[in-house]
């Protein structure tokens, strides 16, 4: 007679009481013979091929059945041959399996970086701007100086110079000239060598003057061949009565020395001044010029002196054309009448006359009228004119309201 399996657990798993094997929750095999009815115990511990036998899918250690194909472990045991040309089947029938459902109706909360990666990525994005940056401005002209954290200023030459001229009515002094292999305050500076010129400009007129030194300087290199500046710190304007200071670098080679270059002011369509950076330059030749005269006329009963003739290649705010200068000239007027005397506008009836050029006033200061009594009331009137021209005569014409009244006197100036 068989012995009770009341000591023994349960199977967990549903199958023919047929089955010679099953499993409990204890890990213990529970084995019924068909015919004698003996029951005995035997350890779980069975060694299982890597992959079933039948489909070729691996096994997890401790599985019953094959996931794929429902193979068992004893079958496995056996070393089952695969199935071929059919789908596999499993014999007993496979445990149920729970379904599995997602809610998908509320979002999932954000899961939140760490502070770190956040900085990070900050920084990754500021140099990506960075890069960005650099990509579009450099292709335009910009040079920079060195990044390097160990960047120094390379050894700056100085040579005082203390040469002066005069553009546009205001003098310009070229304080000193400097020469580096780059300078760092230059934000277009190059590496292959610079010079720079440190200028005072001081405005001496009534009227505020503006220019650019983009425009008006150039550096003269050994051979004449000219470059422009390629960084200017300047102002934009300079004020009636006041001083100021300005930079100007050029992208010059090393190998230049100071000595050797010259400083061009004045554009291409403008009277240019030539100053050699040489420390002792003889700028003399663009030196206003005075010459005092005493040339003597009478008109509209007016006694008119003229005092002076001054030649310049610049007037308040101005610069002579190529190849021509201004002449100022000074004239002094005595009203010897018993009654105010109008002369009219000067830029009517004053007029100059070189060869068979007649030129007329660009500028005067000469009074319109003159009060009864009035003596040595003086005024001047500036020309354009030739920079070769030396002979002049000049003219007061004569007027519809006295069409005989006309006055000249001739004088001659210093080339």
């Amino acid at each position: 007679m068989n012995r009770p399996l009341a000591n023994y657990a349960v199977c967990e798993l549903v199958h023919s009481h047929l089955r010679q094997l099953c499993y409990n929750q204890n890990k213990t095999i529970i084995q019924r013979g068909l015919y004698s009815g003996k029951v005995a115990r035997r350890s779980m511990t069975q060694v299982l091929p890597r992959n079933c036998p039948r489909c070729g899918v691996p096994i997890v250690p401790g599985q019953r059945f094959c996931a794929n194909c429902g193979l068992s472990s004893e079958s496995m045991q056996a070393g089952q041959p695969p199935l071929k040309n059919q789908q596999a089947t499993s014999q007993y029938p496979e445990p149920p399996q729970s379904k599995v459902t997602h809610d998908f109706s509320q979002k999932r909360a954000p899961r939140k970086r760490p502070r770190g990666i956040a900085m990070l990525l900050l920084a990754l994005s500021l140099v990506l701007i960075v890069v960005a940056i650099l990509v579009v401005v450099l292709p335009s002209g910009l040079h920079l100086p060195s990044m390097g954290g160990s960047a120094s200023q390379s050894p700056i030459t100085t040579m005082p110079l203390d040469a002066t001229v005069t553009y546009a009515g205001v003098e310009v002094t070229v304080v000193n000239a400097q020469q580096s292999q780059s300078f760092l305050d230059d934000p277009k500076t190059s590496t292959d060598g610079m010079v720079r010129l440190n200028l005072q400009e001081q405005n001496k007129t009534g009227v505020k003057v503006s220019w650019s030194y983009y425009t008006i300087a150039q550096l003269l290199l050994p051979g004449k061949s000219s470059i422009g500046p390629s960084y200017v710190k300047e102002q934009p304007a300079i004020a009636p009565g006041a001083t100021q200071s300005a930079v100007i670098d050029f992208a010059v080679p090393a190998s230049d020395k100071i000595s050797q270059l010259t400083l061009q002011l004045g554009a291409a369509n403008q009277a240019q001044m030539d100053i050699p950076l040489t420390g002792k330059a003889d700028l003399s030749k663009y030196a206003p010029k005075t010459t005092k005269l005493n040339g003597q006329m009478v008109y509209f009963g007016l006694n008119y002196t003229l005092t002076s003739a001054t030649s310049s290649l610049s007037i308040s705010g101005q610069q002579a054309s190529k190849g021509k200068r201004y002449l100022t000239l000074t004239l002094s007027v005595d009203n010897t009448l018993s009654q105010e005397a109008i002369a009219g506008s000067p830029y009517d009836y004053i007029r100059l006359q070189s060869g068979n050029t007649t030129f007329s006033p660009i500028a005067s200061t000469l009074p319109v009228s003159f009060a009864t009594g009035e003596s040595g009331k003086t005024g001047m009137v500036t020309f354009l004119v030739p920079q070769n021209s030396t002979n002049f005569t000049l003219i007061l014409l004569a007027q519809a309201q006295n069409p005989g009244d006309q006055a000249s006197t001739d004088f001659q100036i210093a080339n």
